[in-house]
């Protein structure tokens, strides 16, 4: 059957027909539907965010106060150091963060050059003692020795004053007599030879046969005069005699007699002195030596208690933490090999059952801020969560900020008590503090966002009927998020948070 010409016509152009009703759904119809769509969705999503960024005013309880930061803090910590007052290296620590059980060992230090001191101090202990021994022997000997001197020196003393003695009561007198009666005896012979010479020379000479009478007579008479001139000169000597006595030895005698004896005493003071210099010499060595072995008996006692501290054991359970986490600057790089002396915090043990907020109070919020004041606390690491609590402690001096800076802000070293204790809150925690100083009852106030200033005049964006209406207002107290309003706005209208009329303008 064939087609009519105007039935394949039709037959021809539906398809284009099709084709160009698909191509205008397609290309023009269906893409100003999605623009048009996309349009409202855009504008419902930005009248969405314009509603969040509005605020409707209420009438509640406005809390003022401050907003700082703090850390949650040990009331007691354990701090543990080297005792002994010895440097010594750093054996052995436990793992930081570690959990411990009281009696644990936390660290050990170096023992091998104590040790060694220790041997060495025993052994001048023995050595000590046993010279301390040959001191006292000595002295013994010295004291035996000192009384034999002395004695010595007493007996040539007496004997010196003997001799003296004995000189001027017997010896002297006696020889005085004996030079006395050597002249008396001279002058007995003197005078007889003079006398038998003037026999000789008045007598008659009896001679013998042969002999000359005046010969004989003559010699007689020489002989006679030679005895005379014998016993003159015995006589001059016996003279002679007693003038050297009496001029010369007996006083020199007397003198040698008087200076031995002097001398004697003499040397029986420097005997004494001696001996009791020798016995105080031997006393401070003897006291010298039991100075030096108490000195080195404590120091060896020192030492073997030191050897007791060379290791750290934990006093209670906790967590170990190294260092001293109140110290800001200088904490020791805690690792074994470390020189380590006497009092150099290692390692803390923070006690969990009473914690508390450390917080530095600026010096501006001083006036504000009383002991007893309310307190929020909002740890950084549990996002909800806050504790109550209240301030307990402000230090009564304000300090710089950083203490090597004195140009840096004061601050008042400040404390918070919990209400109650938590097991989530751990020591070293970061938190946030909202100190509560004043609640205004059942005022109005709106977000410190809603109010702008220009020069001395407030104002917020109020929505009225038309849009955005400036109003202008009278600001109370505030904190950090909230204004008290006074007058100027009502319980109920709704201000911007933003300046309407600067977006409209940025939007234009």
């Amino acid at each position: 059957m064939k087609l009519s010409r105007k039935k394949l016509t039709w037959l021809i152009m539906l398809p284009v027909i099709g084709g160009i009703v698909a191509g205008v759904w397609f290309g023009v119809i269906k893409p100003r539907r999605l623009a048009k769509q996309q349009s409202l969705e855009e504008k419902q999503t930005k009248d969405a965010m314009d509603k969040d960024r509005t605020y409707k005013v209420v009438r509640d309880d406005l809390v003022i106060g401050l907003q700082l930061g703090g850390y949650v803090n040990a009331s007691h910590k354990h701090k543990l150091s080297l005792q002994a007052n010895y440097r010594t290296k750093l054996l052995w620590v436990i793992d930081e963060n570690g959990k411990v059980k009281a009696g644990d060992l936390l660290a050990s230090f170096e023992t091998d050059e104590l040790k060694e001191q220790i041997e060495n101090l025993e052994i001048e202990l023995d050595n000590l003692k046993k010279e301390l021994d040959l001191a006292v022997e000595s002295k013994k000997i010295q004291i035996s020795t000192n009384a034999a001197d002395l004695q010595a020196a007493e007996e040539n003393l007496l004997q010196t004053d003997d001799a003296m003695r004995k000189y001027r009561r017997f010896e002297r007198s006696s020889k005085r007599d004996s030079l006395d009666l050597s002249i008396t005896n001279a002058e007995s012979a003197l005078a007889t030879a003079v006398k038998s010479y003037a026999t000789t020379r008045d007598s008659e000479v009896t001679v013998n046969e042969g002999e000359n009478a005046e010969d004989k007579k003559r010699q007689l008479l020489k002989e006679a005069q030679t005895k005379i001139d014998e016993k003159e000169n015995s006589l001059d000597s016996a003279e002679d005699d007693l003038r050297v006595f009496r001029r010369y030895d007996n006083p020199s005698k007397l003198t040698r007699l008087f200076n031995a004896y002097e001398q004697a005493k003499l040397n029986l003071r420097r005997v004494k002195i001696s001996t009791e210099s020798k016995i105080v010499q031997a006393d401070k060595s003897i006291e010298n030596y039991r100075r030096r072995i108490k000195r080195t008996d404590d120091q060896l006692n020192r030492y073997k208690s030191y050897m007791e501290m060379m290791e750290l054991r934990a006093p209670v359970d906790g967590v170990v933490i190294y260092g001293d986490p109140d110290r800001r600057w200088g904490n020791l790089d805690i690792k074994p090999g470390i020189e380590i002396n006497k009092g150099q915090v290692l390692v803390t043990i923070p006690e969990m059952s009473n914690l508390v907020v450390d917080f530095d109070l600026p010096e501006q919020y001083r006036s504000k801020i009383k002991i007893g004041d309310r307190a929020v606390i909002s740890p950084d690491s549990l996002p909800g969560v806050k504790f109550g609590g209240e301030i307990s402690h402000i230090d009564t001096l304000p300090v710089n900020l950083v203490n090597w800076d004195s140009s840096s802000p004061k601050i008042y070293k400040s404390k918070i008590k919990f209400d109650h204790q938590s097991p989530q809150m751990v020591n070293g925690m970061s938190v946030q503090i909202h100190i509560v100083t004043k609640t205004i009852p059942k005022t109005l106030f709106v977000p410190v966002e809603a109010v702008f200033e220009d020069n001395d005049r407030f104002f917020v964006y109020r929505n009225g009927l038309t849009g955005p209406e400036e109003e202008d207002v009278t600001i109370g107290e505030s904190n950090d998020n909230f204004v008290q309003i006074t007058s100027g706005i009502s319980e109920g209208d709704v201000v911007y948070l933003y300046r309407p009329y600067q977006k409209n303008q940025e939007s234009k």
